[in-house]
């Protein structure tokens, strides 16, 4: 078939109803919105014609460093590690510090089958003594463990023969290979078994477990007891000044709010409880002012009674603060990155509340 003049004329007019009818209905604009998010899109690829071709298809990462450290604390939360610790903390043992130590160094295979792991041992608090050290792996991963004094000298190794295991865990008390260890000595041990090691993976890590020198006997406190302490709280309160007056009260803290999920593992949030209200004479007992604040108190009464304000201008009440505080467990990143279950991590919740 030969087109003509004509047959051009009439697919020109064509064409220009078809684009009318788009831009009536709206369809024009949502092409403009993808092409300028194609466009967006292409420059935010790299401009150096070297770029290897992976480049020309992966946008550039948002500069949001929250974002990425979050996902780089995330990543050391996968396999065995996470697993295990995040059991550990939900059972709540009896070490007031655990924490868990991923191989520094692995050898190749050696030729008896086995590989040599090699672990640093983490700085600890002055207050804090090992108690025991565990080699876990996935039941079944760990066949065999063999404690190295010396890599040159078969001879200065020493066979684990304690464990225990159930049908997910098997775990080899390692305890003698460590005590003794200072911060950065490398523990060596020598294992058999069906092994993978991966960074962040399911390879074996040794479990610390440390108490704390001088700690108040502990008592684990159930959402109940602190329920039981809230009522006890009101009860002691003077009706009339219970609405205004200093008290206790909630505040829940939501870790991904104040960006601590980036070293927080869990839980993912607790209630520490607040105090606020009024001090006001005469105190309650509950509230164990100290001389100071009564003292305070009283010149602020007695200035808003008074005219002649002298060099009182600005004295205010007694502040409602909290005067005794609880600790709560975490399972979080220490500083260098040591994933660390705590049972008392100091200082977190309010217990009691006063005016000072």
């Amino acid at each position: 078939m030969r087109f003509t003049t004509g047959h051009y004329w009439l697919l020109f007019v064509a064409g220009t109803f078809f684009v009318c009818c788009l831009w009536k209905t709206g369809s024009i604009s949502r092409w403009s919105m993808r092409a300028k998010a194609l466009i967006h899109f292409d420059l935010s690829i790299p401009s150096s014609l070297s770029s290897s071709s992976s480049s020309w298809t992966t946008p550039r990462r948002p500069p949001f460093d929250r974002i990425d450290a979050r996902l780089s604390a995330r990543r050391k939360h996968r396999g065995t590690l996470s697993r295990y610790m995040l059991q550990l903390y939900h059972r709540r043992p009896d070490a007031d510090v655990v924490r868990a130590i991923q191989p520094v160094r692995t050898s190749g295979p050696l030729r008896d089958g086995g590989r040599i792991l090699e672990f640093a041992i983490p700085s600890v608090d002055i207050d804090e003594t090992l108690e025991a050290a565990e080699l876990l792996g996935i039941a079944g991963a760990i066949i065999r463990v063999r404690s190295l004094n010396d890599l040159s000298a078969r001879n200065g190794s020493e066979e684990i023969l304690r464990s225990r295991k159930d049908d997910t865990w098997r775990a080899f008390d390692v305890t003698s290979a460590v005590a003794g260890r200072k911060s950065d000595d490398i523990v060596r041990l020598h294992v058999h078994g069906r092994l993978t090691y991966r960074p962040y993976g399911d390879s074996p890590i040794l479990l610390l477990n440390y108490s704390k020198t001088g700690k108040v006997q502990r008592r684990r406190r159930s959402a109940e007891d602190q329920r039981e302490d809230q009522d006890r709280w009101d009860e002691e309160t003077p009706r009339r000044r219970r609405r205004n007056g200093c008290r206790r009260r909630p505040m829940y803290v939501d870790f991904a709010l104040i960006a601590y999920d980036e070293w927080v593992v869990a839980p993912p949030g607790y209630e520490a409880y607040q105090c606020s209200g009024r001090c006001s004479f005469p105190f309650g007992d509950h509230l164990s002012p100290t001389k100071h604040a009564i003292v305070q108190t009283l010149i602020h009464g007695a200035l808003q009674a008074s005219e002649d304000l002298g060099g009182n201008k600005f004295v205010g009440r007694a502040c409602c603060v909290p005067t005794r505080l609880a600790p709560t467990s975490l399972l979080y990143l220490d500083a260098s990155g040591t994933l660390t279950y705590e049972y008392g991590y100091e200082d977190m919740v309010v217990s009691e509340c006063g005016c000072r």
